[in-house]
């Protein structure tokens, strides 16, 4: 930047030129007196114009783009710090959910261990059995006439069980008729009398009567269910509505009247068939009942069981606490007196209910067998 020439020669400390120096250096000052005049005439610069320097433009413009980078870094960085911490959150999320699915699949490997050593241990169970059941076999089958015996034994011995715990004579016939049936497909001459004595077996259970044991347990069912309903021989009738007084008279008259109606409500007589009827409390009445009810289903339990003796006595006893305790001029009293007497007629034990010709021939031909092989 030029400063002025009249700045410079004015400037306080400046050497003054000499004349001999003037008068020296005066071909040299013709020379530059055309310079001086010429930059003397040029005008300075303005100072507001200074920013137009292209090089300080080029600056700030180079300024301005390194910012633009670097605001665009920056922001591209938290973009990218954003997309991290989601991503590491979703990674989380995911580590969750994996951990929790890991320990969901030990707990059902664990599950899965268990029931595999459990049927580890069933199928160890059943291969024992299996090879017992295997012996047995093999010992049964020595020889096909030993296997035919103990097959009909065992046929015969559950039809016994049958008859005796059950009463179940159809099931009985059933498994007699199969036997029988084997026997006549094999027409071997040393099943002749088993065979007869099968018969004769099944001749006579198709002769038994046939005990009702449905319908004995339904009515026993209905008189459990109506002992509550049953009338102490103690109850009182139902009071009658007390009486109005007739209408008219004279005062004397009409309280004459009410005064006879409140004593008549005083007093009440009822007919009593018994000498000593039972005074109960309302808790005996309730344990009256309870046990008049355990009385007859033991009677059902005993018929259940064939056990005639003890059905027929459970009978009698609920039939005697009905008849001591319970009114007996009431309809459902009556009606359950009337079924108790019939229940106990009725037939519980199968009478000659059993397979003793058929196991007895059995056994004689078993021990023939033993004694020919020894």
């Amino acid at each position: 930047m030029s400063i002025p020439e009249t700045q410079v020669g004015s400037q306080p400390g400046a050497p003054q030129a000499t004349p001999a120096a003037s008068n020296a250096g005066e071909g040299g000052a013709a020379a530059t007196a055309p310079l001086s005049a010429h930059t003397a005439m040029q005008p300075a610069p303005h100072p507001r114009h200074a920013w137009l320097n292209p090089a300080l433009v080029l600056a700030v413009v180079a300024v301005l783009a390194v910012m633009g980078v670097a605001w665009n870094t920056l922001s591209r960085l938290q973009d990218m710090e954003l997309q991290l911490a989601r991503r590491i959150g979703e990674f989380d999320v995911a580590g969750r959910e994996a951990r929790t699915a890991a320990r969901d699949a030990n707990a059902i490997l664990s599950d899965l261990t268990a029931r595999l050593s459990a049927l580890e241990n069933r199928a160890q169970e059943a291969q024992s059995q299996q090879l017992a059941l295997a012996a047995m076999y093999q010992e049964l089958a020595r020889s096909q006439d030993e296997r035919v015996v103990a097959d009909i034994e065992q046929t015969l011995l559950l039809a016994q069980q049958q008859l005796r715990l059950a009463g179940n004579v159809r099931a009985a016939l059933i498994a007699l008729e199969a036997a029988e049936a084997r026997l006549t497909r094999l027409g071997k001459p040393q099943f002749s009398n088993l065979q007869e004595a099968i018969g004769r077996d099944i001749a006579r259970l198709k002769l038994l009567p046939a005990a009702d044991i449905a319908g004995i347990n339904a009515r026993l069912d209905v008189l459990v269910q109506n002992v509550d309903k049953l009338k102490l021989e103690t109850d009182l009738a139902p009071a009658e509505p007390a009486a109005q007084p007739p209408a008219g008279g004279d005062r004397w008259q009409r309280l004459w009247r009410e005064t006879w109606i409140e004593l008549r409500q005083l007093v009440r007589v009822r007919r009593v068939d018994k000498t000593d009827p039972a005074l109960l409390a309302p808790e005996q009445a309730w344990f009256l009942r309870e046990n008049l009810k355990l009385r007859l289903l033991a009677a059902r339990l005993a018929m259940l069981n064939r056990d005639e003796d003890t059905f027929r006595n459970d009978l009698a006893i609920a039939q005697d606490w009905v008849q001591r305790h319970f009114n007996a001029q009431d309809g459902l009293t009556k009606s359950m007196l009337a079924s108790l007497r019939e229940l106990a007629a009725f037939p519980v034990a199968q009478q000659e209910a059993d397979l003793t010709d058929s196991i007895k021939a059995l056994r004689g031909m078993r021990v023939d067998s033993e004694g020919g092989a020894g």
